[in-house]
């Protein structure tokens, strides 16, 4: 996918001086490596474990990103404060970097924010004292994971209908493990990935299948050749084709499958991200 680049700009996360530190000036994007650097990370977003949605056209993040084109720092400062009011109740939620970027692709305009994980690093320091020059070995707790690392975690807003894809983490509120990109920062409920569709598929198969003494072998084999053919010729995964393939000329078999994955919150021919077909290729294709 051609990425045009045309705005973007890095706050600092550091929870321990409190608020965000923002930037009052975008990247330079006439520099080969930060658009290098931002391009392959919103490339990254779309991956297996990749959740999509629309917003709804009066949430508070939709009506944020409309000042994106207009006022983009502005727009940068609001969408990041919003995303930390909730980031920061987290007992466990990391430090990081986080980058806004406004872009095009297929002539639409999309909006992404990625936080990017600090890791730990180490290089040379060249000191010169009395004795003379003294090389050291230091440590860098804030280095930035390199470009063919995806984001930790992000999201793609396109501007013109609100539809979304989504990586989020699970960290700590109050105790509990939780979800709280979709559930507090977007307010919206997104549609389950496709890693979580297959998971849900393949056990509830195999549950079917020990009823039914189908071969757990050519079970697993048959579901991961369904997947792959379903989206091949839908860009979905349609659950009732999925069914015929694996379950064949049982009925009860099928009917019992596509009543408990639904059950289990997967839709049939629930949307997927744009670059579905390529992901389940790599993932679930015939030659793995």
């Amino acid at each position: 996918m051609d990425i045009y680049l045309k705005q973007a700009i890095m706050h600092i996360i550091d929870r321990k001086s409190g608020d965000p530190v923002f930037s009052q000036m975008t990247l330079d994007l006439s520099i080969e490596y930060i658009r290098d650097y931002l391009t392959k990370k919103i490339q990254k977003l779309a991956s297996s474990q990749t959740k999509t949605g629309t917003l709804a056209p009066d949430s508070e993040i939709a009506q944020l990103t409309q000042q994106a084109e207009k006022d983009f720092i502005h727009f940068s400062e609001a969408f990041v404060s919003r995303w930390y009011e909730v980031y920061q109740q987290s007992e466990d939620a990391p430090d990081s970097d986080v980058f806004v970027v406004l872009y095009e692709l297929d002539e639409m305009t999309y909006i992404a924010f990625l936080k990017v994980k600090y890791t730990e690093g180490f290089t040379h320091y060249v000191d010169t004292n009395e004795q003379g020059i003294q090389n050291d070995l230091i440590i860098n707790r804030a280095i930035l994971p390199g470009k063919g690392q995806k984001a930790d975690e992000g999201i793609t807003i396109n501007l013109s209908d609100f539809s979304f894809e989504l990586i989020e983490k699970s960290y700590t509120f109050s105790g509990e493990k939780m979800n709280y990109f979709s559930t507090k920062v977007i307010e919206s409920q997104p549609t389950p990935s496709l890693e979580d569709h297959v998971k849900v598929i393949k056990k509830t198969a195999e549950e079917i299948g020990e009823k039914f003494d189908t071969p757990s072998y050519n079970l697993v084999a048959d579901v991961k050749e369904a997947v792959y053919d379903t989206i091949e010729e839908h860009g979905q995964i349609d659950t009732k084709q999925v069914a015929e393939q694996v379950f064949k000329d049982n009925v009860t078999a099928k009917m019992s499958f596509t009543e408990e994955v639904e059950e289990q919150g997967v839709t049939n021919q629930a949307p997927m991200m744009r670059e579905v077909k390529e992901i389940s290729e790599k993932k679930y294709g015939k030659q793995n």
